[in-house]
This record gives C-alpha cells, structure tokens and sequence, in this order.
C-alpha cells in the first residue's frame, strides 16, 4: 500500500476557488440555474474560512447558496 497523503482545505488556499466554480457547475446542472459570478468579498470570506468540514463542507456550503440563489450572481449565506 502507498499512503496518499492529502492536506487539509484550510492548507491548500488557493483550490478553494476551483473548487467552487467546480462545485456551482455540478450543482447549477442538477438545479437547473446558472450562476455567472461569484463575488470578490465571497471568496475572500471563503478563502479567509478554516474549513474545519474541509471540502464536504465547502460542497455543501456551495450547494445551500446555489439553492438560495436568485440570480447570476452566487450569493453566500453566513457561516
């Protein structure tokens, strides 16, 4: 066995916003929206987030905002 050794969320920065223009397409096919942007100050607070949940959390998080969404605009609920 070879261990795969992978860091934490809160260590890898600057994924997070992969991850969520990954995560908002997913989730925009499955709810049927389509979000365009995403603002600076909310991945700010993204990325500036320890992420103690590490991705599921990121994922659920995204997903949550996507459904609360009522435009093109990705908007962040408080965390």
């Amino acid at each position: 066995m070879f261990p795969i050794i992978v860091p934490a969320l809160r260590d890898r920065k600057d994924d997070i916003p992969l991850l969520v223009e990954h995560f908002v397409d997913k989730f925009g096919k499955t709810y049927e929206k389509q979000i365009k942007y995403i603002s600076d100050d909310a991945m700010s607070k993204l990325k500036a987030y320890n992420w103690p949940g590490n991705i599921r959390e990121l994922e659920n998080l995204i997903e949550r905002a996507l459904i609360l969404s009522n435009s093109d605009t990705l908007v962040i609920p408080v965390f």
